[in-house]
Protein backbone atom coordinates (compact mmCIF):
# COMPACT_ATOMS: atom_id res chain seq x y z
CA UNK A 1 0.00 0.00 0.00
CA UNK A 2 1.86 3.35 -1.20
CA UNK A 3 -0.04 5.93 1.24
CA UNK A 4 -1.43 5.67 4.73
CA UNK A 5 -5.25 4.46 4.61
CA UNK A 6 -7.81 6.65 6.04
CA UNK A 7 -10.02 3.70 6.90
CA UNK A 8 -8.89 0.53 8.17
CA UNK A 9 -11.94 -1.90 7.97
CA UNK A 10 -12.08 -4.49 10.80
CA UNK A 11 -13.57 -7.79 10.13
CA UNK A 12 -13.43 -10.54 12.29
CA UNK A 13 -14.35 -14.22 10.18
CA UNK A 14 -15.79 -17.90 12.15
CA UNK A 15 -16.63 -20.53 9.79
CA UNK A 16 -18.47 -18.02 7.40
CA UNK A 17 -17.48 -19.41 4.41
CA UNK A 18 -20.97 -19.68 2.86
CA UNK A 19 -21.18 -15.88 2.59
CA UNK A 20 -17.50 -14.45 3.13
CA UNK A 21 -17.06 -14.00 -0.64
CA UNK A 22 -19.70 -11.61 -1.13
CA UNK A 23 -18.70 -9.97 2.25
CA UNK A 24 -15.20 -9.24 0.73
CA UNK A 25 -16.27 -8.39 -2.77
CA UNK A 26 -18.76 -5.70 -1.34
CA UNK A 27 -15.68 -3.50 0.44
CA UNK A 28 -13.27 -4.75 -2.21
CA UNK A 29 -15.31 -3.03 -4.47
CA UNK A 30 -16.16 0.24 -2.78
CA UNK A 31 -16.46 3.57 -4.85
CA UNK A 32 -14.14 4.85 -2.13
CA UNK A 33 -10.74 3.22 -1.82
CA UNK A 34 -7.92 4.54 0.44
CA UNK A 35 -8.86 2.09 2.91
CA UNK A 36 -6.74 -1.13 4.63
CA UNK A 37 -8.98 -4.62 5.12
CA UNK A 38 -8.01 -6.11 8.33
CA UNK A 39 -9.47 -9.86 8.62
CA UNK A 40 -9.17 -11.48 11.77
CA UNK A 41 -9.41 -15.21 11.10
CA UNK A 42 -10.55 -16.45 14.39
CA UNK A 43 -9.62 -20.29 14.18
CA UNK A 44 -12.05 -21.10 11.45
CA UNK A 45 -12.14 -25.02 10.68
CA UNK A 46 -13.82 -24.40 6.96
CA UNK A 47 -11.99 -23.24 4.17
CA UNK A 48 -12.38 -19.68 5.57
CA UNK A 49 -8.90 -19.35 5.24
CA UNK A 50 -8.14 -20.62 2.24
CA UNK A 51 -10.95 -18.11 0.51
CA UNK A 52 -9.35 -15.29 2.68
CA UNK A 53 -5.61 -16.17 1.10
CA UNK A 54 -7.05 -16.44 -2.32
CA UNK A 55 -8.36 -12.29 -2.23
CA UNK A 56 -5.02 -11.50 -0.28
CA UNK A 57 -2.82 -12.32 -3.54
CA UNK A 58 -5.16 -10.11 -5.25
CA UNK A 59 -5.65 -7.17 -3.43
CA UNK A 60 -2.75 -5.65 -1.27
CA UNK A 61 -5.09 -3.97 0.71
CA UNK A 62 -5.77 -6.50 2.79
CA UNK A 63 -4.44 -7.67 6.05
CA UNK A 64 -4.57 -10.69 7.88
CA UNK A 65 -4.23 -12.01 11.30
CA UNK A 66 -4.32 -15.96 11.80
CA UNK A 67 -4.70 -17.99 15.07
CA UNK A 68 -6.60 -19.94 17.22
CA UNK A 69 -10.40 -19.12 18.53
CA UNK A 70 -10.43 -16.14 20.70
CA UNK A 71 -13.92 -14.74 20.10
CA UNK A 72 -15.48 -11.41 18.59
CA UNK A 73 -14.76 -8.77 21.33
CA UNK A 74 -11.05 -9.73 20.78
CA UNK A 75 -10.57 -10.71 17.49
CA UNK A 76 -11.98 -6.68 17.00
CA UNK A 77 -9.68 -5.14 19.67
CA UNK A 78 -6.96 -6.98 18.01
CA UNK A 79 -8.04 -5.56 14.38
CA UNK A 80 -8.39 -2.13 16.03
CA UNK A 81 -5.05 -2.45 17.50
CA UNK A 82 -3.01 -2.80 14.60
CA UNK A 83 -4.98 -0.39 12.46
CA UNK A 84 -3.38 2.68 10.51
CA UNK A 85 -6.48 4.58 9.56
CA UNK A 86 -8.22 7.66 11.21
CA UNK A 87 -11.56 5.74 11.04
CA UNK A 88 -12.42 2.28 11.86
CA UNK A 89 -15.40 0.19 9.64
CA UNK A 90 -16.77 -2.49 10.81
CA UNK A 91 -18.05 -5.34 8.81
CA UNK A 92 -19.21 -8.93 9.27
CA UNK A 93 -18.44 -11.83 7.15
CA UNK A 94 -21.86 -12.36 6.27
CA UNK A 95 -22.75 -9.19 5.58
CA UNK A 96 -22.96 -7.31 2.35
CA UNK A 97 -21.98 -3.39 2.17
CA UNK A 98 -23.62 -1.03 -0.98
CA UNK A 99 -20.60 0.34 -3.04
CA UNK A 100 -21.06 3.98 -1.95
CA UNK A 101 -21.13 2.88 2.15
CA UNK A 102 -17.51 4.24 2.97
CA UNK A 103 -17.82 7.33 0.17
CA UNK A 104 -21.09 8.53 2.25
CA UNK A 105 -20.13 7.39 5.57
CA UNK A 106 -16.48 10.03 5.09
CA UNK A 107 -18.47 12.79 3.48
CA UNK A 108 -20.96 12.66 6.38
CA UNK A 109 -18.17 12.53 9.16
CA UNK A 110 -15.66 14.62 7.48
CA UNK A 111 -18.55 17.31 7.53
CA UNK A 112 -19.28 17.68 11.03
CA UNK A 113 -15.82 16.78 13.31
CA UNK A 114 -18.56 16.81 16.50
CA UNK A 115 -19.92 13.28 15.36
CA UNK A 116 -17.46 10.17 16.61
CA UNK A 117 -19.28 7.09 15.34
CA UNK A 118 -21.72 7.02 12.56
CA UNK A 119 -24.24 3.87 11.41
CA UNK A 120 -26.48 3.42 8.78
CA UNK A 121 -30.25 1.53 8.49
CA UNK A 122 -29.55 -2.05 7.20
CA UNK A 123 -31.81 -4.33 5.44
CA UNK A 124 -32.10 -8.28 6.33
CA UNK A 125 -32.53 -10.67 3.33
CA UNK A 126 -31.45 -13.69 2.59
CA UNK A 127 -32.25 -17.51 3.26
CA UNK A 128 -35.04 -17.98 5.86
CA UNK A 129 -35.31 -14.23 6.63
CA UNK A 130 -37.83 -11.98 5.67
CA UNK A 131 -37.05 -8.95 3.97
CA UNK A 132 -36.82 -5.83 6.29
CA UNK A 133 -35.24 -2.18 6.74
CA UNK A 134 -33.72 -2.25 10.22
CA UNK A 135 -34.34 1.76 11.12
CA UNK A 136 -32.27 3.41 13.94
CA UNK A 137 -32.48 7.12 14.80
CA UNK A 138 -30.80 9.61 13.03
CA UNK A 139 -29.51 11.72 15.67
CA UNK A 140 -27.58 11.88 19.49
CA UNK A 141 -29.83 12.78 21.94
CA UNK A 142 -32.54 10.12 20.76
CA UNK A 143 -29.76 7.57 19.64
CA UNK A 144 -29.11 7.90 23.57
CA UNK A 145 -32.46 7.77 24.90
CA UNK A 146 -32.81 4.17 22.36
CA UNK A 147 -29.69 2.88 24.36
CA UNK A 148 -31.67 2.77 27.67
CA UNK A 149 -33.83 0.21 25.73
CA UNK A 150 -31.47 -1.57 22.93
CA UNK A 151 -28.75 -1.38 20.52
CA UNK A 152 -28.67 2.29 18.63
CA UNK A 153 -26.40 1.06 15.23
CA UNK A 154 -26.48 -2.25 13.00
CA UNK A 155 -23.02 -2.97 14.24
CA UNK A 156 -21.32 -3.64 11.12
CA UNK A 157 -22.61 -0.58 9.60
CA UNK A 158 -20.62 1.58 12.14
CA UNK A 159 -17.55 3.91 11.54
CA UNK A 160 -16.02 5.40 14.66
CA UNK A 161 -13.41 7.86 14.73
CA UNK A 162 -10.02 5.64 16.32
CA UNK A 163 -8.80 8.61 18.43
CA UNK A 164 -12.01 8.36 20.12
CA UNK A 165 -11.31 4.99 21.19
CA UNK A 166 -7.64 5.95 21.54
CA UNK A 167 -7.55 9.06 23.43
CA UNK A 168 -11.16 7.26 25.91
CA UNK A 169 -9.23 4.18 26.04
CA UNK A 170 -12.27 2.44 24.85
CA UNK A 171 -12.30 -0.95 23.40
CA UNK A 172 -14.82 -3.89 23.27
CA UNK A 173 -15.20 -5.43 26.47
CA UNK A 174 -13.85 -9.16 26.56
CA UNK A 175 -16.85 -9.69 29.38
CA UNK A 176 -19.43 -9.10 27.06
CA UNK A 177 -19.37 -11.88 24.47
CA UNK A 178 -23.19 -11.22 23.26
CA UNK A 179 -23.09 -7.83 23.74
CA UNK A 180 -20.06 -6.18 23.21
CA UNK A 181 -21.21 -3.53 20.74
CA UNK A 182 -24.14 -2.36 23.14
CA UNK A 183 -21.40 -1.92 25.95
CA UNK A 184 -19.47 0.14 23.82
CA UNK A 185 -21.83 2.22 22.19
CA UNK A 186 -22.52 3.06 25.58
CA UNK A 187 -19.15 4.29 26.75
CA UNK A 188 -18.65 6.38 23.24
CA UNK A 189 -22.29 7.96 24.09
CA UNK A 190 -20.50 9.82 26.53
CA UNK A 191 -17.45 11.25 24.87
CA UNK A 192 -18.76 12.19 21.73
CA UNK A 193 -22.02 12.67 19.62
CA UNK A 194 -23.74 9.45 17.46
CA UNK A 195 -25.25 9.46 14.61
CA UNK A 196 -27.26 7.22 11.83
Amino acid sequence: MSKTPLISVVMSVYNAEKYLEEAIDSILTQTYTNFEFIIINDGSTDSSLEKIEKYMKKDERIVLISRENKGLPYSLNEGIDIAKGEYIARMDADDISLPTRFEEQIEFMENDLDIGISGTWAETFGENRKNKILKYPKYHNKLKTRLLFSVCFAHPTVMIRKNILDINNLEYNLNYANAQDYELWNNISQVTKMAN
